[in-house]
C-alpha cells in the first residue's frame, strides 16, 4: 500500500540492508519480502548517511572472516555494494539531527548509531526497521515506531 504521496518511507539500518544480500543472515525471508515491496513501489528505503559506513564495516568484516558465517570474497562484497546502490536509498545527513541524537542516546542509553536511525524515523514520522533483536528488546516498548525485522509481517507500515 502506498501513502497519499507515493511510497511509504521506511527507515532501515545496515542489518536490514545486508540481510537482502548476505547468504547466512537471519530473517532473510523477511528481508526479501520487504525488498519485494520496495521493488513494487510500495515502500521507499530511507537511511542516515552513516549507513554507508556501517555497511562497509560489516562487509569488510565478512571479507576478512571476522563475522559469523562463511567468509565473503571481495568480489562478492563489491557486487553487494553495487546491488545496494541500485536500490536508490534515500540518504539523509545526520548533521541536522545531531542534537536529537544526543538526546536519544542519553534518554535511552543507546549508541549514537542507533539513535541516528531513531531520530531520522522520528523526524520523518516513519517506522524504523532493524534486525537488531537486542535493540528492539530494550527499546521496542518505549518506541512504537521501532520494528524488529522478524516481526515485520505483523507491523502496519
Amino acid at each position: 500500500m502506498t501513502g497519499a504521496k507515493g511510497p511509504v518511507p521506511l527507515v532501515v539500518d545496515a542489518s536490514v540492508l545486508l540481510a537482502f544480500y548476505l547468504p547466512a543472515e537471519p530473517y532473510k525471508t523477511h528481508a526479501l519480502s520487504l525488498l519485494a515491496r520496495v521493488a513494487a513501489g510500495e515502500i521507499r528505503l530511507v537511511v542516515p548517511s552513516l549507513a554507508r559506513y556501517e555497511i562497509l564495516n560489516a562487509l569488510s568484516r565478512c571479507v576478512r572472516g571476522l563475522k559469523p558465517g562463511p567468509k565473503l570474497a571481495r568480489e562478492d562484497a563489491e557486487e553487494i555494494l553495487a546491488a545496494l546502490a541500485s536500490l536508490h536509498l534515500e540518504e539523509h545527513s545526520v548533521q541536522s539531527l545531531e542534537g536529537r541524537i544526543l538526546e536519544i542516546t542519553k534518554q535511552h542509553s543507546c549508541s549514537a548509531y542507533d539513535a541516528a536511525y531513531l531520530a531520522l524515523a522520528e523526524r520523518l514520522k516513519a517506522r524504523f526497521v532493524t534486525g537488531d533483536a537486542k535493540l528492539c528488546a530494550t527499546l521496542g516498548r518505549k518506541l512504537p515506531h521501532l520494528v524488529f525485522l522478524g516481526n515485520l509481517a505483523d507491523a502496519r507500515l
